[in-house]
Order: C-alpha cells, then structure tokens, then sequence
C-alpha cells in the first residue's frame, strides 16, 4: 500500500508538472530588492537585436532579410519591395516605393508644392545607369548593428522607358530622341543632368536607431528608426542643373501598396493629414494633378514630431500593414560650408496603377541637400495567421511535455500491475 501510495504521488506532481509547463508564468519571479547586472543588460540589449542578412540573386537584385521584413531592391534604378518575413513572396502583403523622377520647377502659384505644369526641366531616373553597393557594420563585439545598400548614379543609360510618363507629365517633344518638356527653354536633354550627383543610401538597422537632423543653427528634428523593420534611406542631391535661381527641386516617389497580392488581402494609403485622415486608391485616377500634402503636427502613434507619412493599411479590416515617411526637413550644405535646415513639402495623386508622391525642396544652386525618408512594416499587424494552441508552445516547453507523459505512462502501468 505504501508502495502504491507512493507512486500516486509521484503521478500527481508529473501531471502538476505537464500542467505547470503550458503556463505563460515564469518559474522564477525577482524581488524588488533584486538588481540587474551588467552581464543582463548587456543579455538584454542583444536579446532586443534583430537578425538581418544580404544576398544578391543571379539577375542582380539585392536581399535583405530580418525576421520581420524582407526587402528587394532592383539592380538597375532605386525601386524598393518589402514584404512581412514569414509572406511568401509578398503574396499577402506587399508594398513598392521607387524614386522614379527629379524635377526643376518654379513655384508659379507659390504653394511650395509641384504640378506637372510648373515643370523646367526633368529626368526620368531609369535615364542613367546606376550602381548599387551593399556592406554592413559591426560593433565592438564583431556583432552586425546595420546592413546598408546604396544606389549611386552613373552616366547616360542607352536602355530605359521613355514613355512611361508621358500620361501626366507636361506636353513632350516627340521629335527629340531623349524627349524633355516643352516649356525647357534651351530644349535640352538629359544630358544636362549628366554632372549632377544623386544617391539613394539606405540603411536596416538590427536594434533601434534615434538620429537627429541639425545645421548650424541646432537640432532641427528629430526620428527613431525601428530596428528590424524599418529602412531608412539618404536622399543625397548635389550639382544640380537649375535653370532659374527661384525654382525647386522635386523627386517622384512612385508607390504601390498590392505589387504581388493573391487577391485575398488588398490594400490602400491613408494619408495623415492636417484635415485628418485621406485615403487614397492608386486604382483611382486624380482629377487634379498635384493636391497638396498638408502637413500633420501628429504621427500615426499620436505624438507630436517632425515626421510626415502615410500608410499602407488592409482595405478590409482598416489596419495598418506599414508605412512610409519623411522628415518634414531637409539640410542643404552651401559651397561654404554652411548647413541649414529646410522644409520639405510635397503634393501627390493617382495614375490608376500608383500614388505619385513628390518632395519637393527649396533651391540650393551651387550645394548640396540631404534627405530622410523611409520605409517600415509593422511586426503586430502581419497577415499572416499566427500558430495557437500547442502549436505555438516552444519545443523546450514540447520536448518537458513529451518526457512527462512518456514517465506518467510508465507509472500508470506500474500501479495498475500492482
């Protein structure tokens, strides 16, 4: 009896522990009294890294991959995919920004943002060749802290598209072979972009990343790159061909929120405004051709900062997948070195096929500008269903439960012998 008696109990705490094992507690709770080491913090804070890795395929395009995103970036112009990690392909979720364009305008109606008919001069950007490099850096420990990959552009390119804009952009002069906008009053080509310098710097970083915008007057703005989920990109301007010592520079930034969708999941850009929230399809065609962008003093999060965006949300459910976003500043460098912060506005609309997004920036004749802008996922709103139940229990937890049903059953079968 006592034998028996013994190995009832000994069932009882295998069960307590099969049950204990599923619980969400932890098995050791800290006192208050209880401090944390630097060893833990130093645990901690490479427990808050996110993995990150670069490959580049056989047709040139470059990965770069973290268990929350995956981002592909074209070989032969500065055109971004990103797509949540665990989204095959991006057939759930799949968003394009591509830097498609740079414009000389004069601000005729001075609202400080650009409409096709105030154009001077412009570039398609598949115009040039283009160079895309890739690296990282390392810490102290030889731990990667951030993968970067720029686009840097080259001369003149014998091969690109000279008429996907022709549906928008200001009356073009078929005769020429390099075709520019008839308003251009010496009628050149693109050759006169030929000495400007542009490049597109992105950066992953693997833990978060807070930067600072200053000239040399202070601290201009501020932003927090999210580690893991988030590319930041330089815009980097200089030596640009201004025609007029009063017009304005401006970037097309061409995107799409269904580049790869199955069909199950579609999307559409809510646009957070000073008036609220905008949304917008890129199915739909804009009747007016450069709306605004007005300004919100709040971000997606409700807090106040320097940062514009807009969002990529599920048409369905309302929520949001990612978002792109700029700083509401921009530093321009003068030929003596002077650094000034200068705003950034921007006007937008629809071609049926993507939003047509275009910063614009004061003019800098002579110097150079720079940039931020970027792109992000968020981690909590993936499409993809996530695994629940004992699915979703970590093997350790799996592999206890195995051991203790396999010693349950030996015990059941011994008490029963006896």
């Amino acid at each position: 009896m006592k034998s028996q008696h013994v190995s009832k109990v000994l069932l009882f705490a295998l069960m307590f522990l099969l049950v204990a094992s599923l619980s969400p507690t932890t098995a050791f709770t800290p006192s208050e009294d209880d401090t944390t080491t630097e060893t833990e913090s130093m645990q901690d804070m490479h427990d808050d890294m996110h993995e990150v890795d670069e490959h580049r395929d056989s047709e040139g395009t470059v990965w770069i991959e973290t268990d929350v995103m995956t981002v592909t970036l074209a070989p032969n112009m500065p055109i971004y995919q990103y797509w949540y990690a665990g989204d095959e392909n991006g057939s759930l979720a799949r968003f394009m920004v591509g830097y498609m364009m740079i414009v000389e305008f004069e601000d005729t109606n001075a609202d400080g943002v650009y409409q096709p008919n105030e154009t001077l001069s412009f570039a398609p950007l598949d115009a040039f060749e283009w160079s895309l490099q890739t690296g990282q850096v390392t810490n102290e420990l030889d731990e990667v802290t951030e993968l970067y990959a720029s686009y840097t552009k080259g001369g003149l390119s014998n091969d690109w598209e000279d008429d996907w804009f022709k549906g928008w952009m200001p009356e073009i002069d078929e005769g020429e072979e390099n075709p520019v906008a008839l308003s251009s009053e010496d009628n050149s080509d693109f050759a006169g972009f030929s000495g400007m310098t542009l490049r597109f710097y992105g950066h992953i970083y693997t833990s978060d990343y807070s930067g600072n915008i200053t000239d040399d007057f202070g601290v201009e703005a501020n932003y927090t790159v999210e580690g893991g989920m988030e590319l930041k990109v330089d815009i980097e301007i200089g030596n640009f061909p201004f025609m007029s010592n009063t017009s304005k520079v401006t970037i097309l930034n061409y995107l799409r929120e269904d580049v790869a969708s199955s069909g199950e999941y579609e999307h559409c850009f809510n646009l957070h405004e000073d008036h609220g929230d905008n949304e917008v399809d890129s199915e739909d065609i804009s009747d007016n051709h450069g709306i605004m962008f007005e300004d919100h003093d709040e971000n997606h999060d409700g807090k106040d900062d320097d940062i514009q965006q807009l969002s990529f949300i599920d048409a369905a459910t309302e929520e949001v997948r990612g978002l792109y976003s700029w700083l509401d500043k921009a530093v321009v460098t003068d030929l003596n070195g002077t650094e000034t912060a200068v705003d950034v506005e921007a006007s937008y609309w629809t071609d049926g096929n993507g939003l047509l997004l275009f910063l614009a920036y004061p003019n800098f004749d002579g110097g150079s500008l720079l940039h931020d802008p970027s792109m992000r996922l968020f981690d909590t709103q993936s499409p993809i269903i996530q695994p629940s139940g004992l699915l979703n229990v970590p093997m350790e937890t799996i592999a206890l439960i195995g051991v203790a049903a396999a010693v349950i059953v030996v015990v059941g079968l011994a008490i029963k012998r006896r």
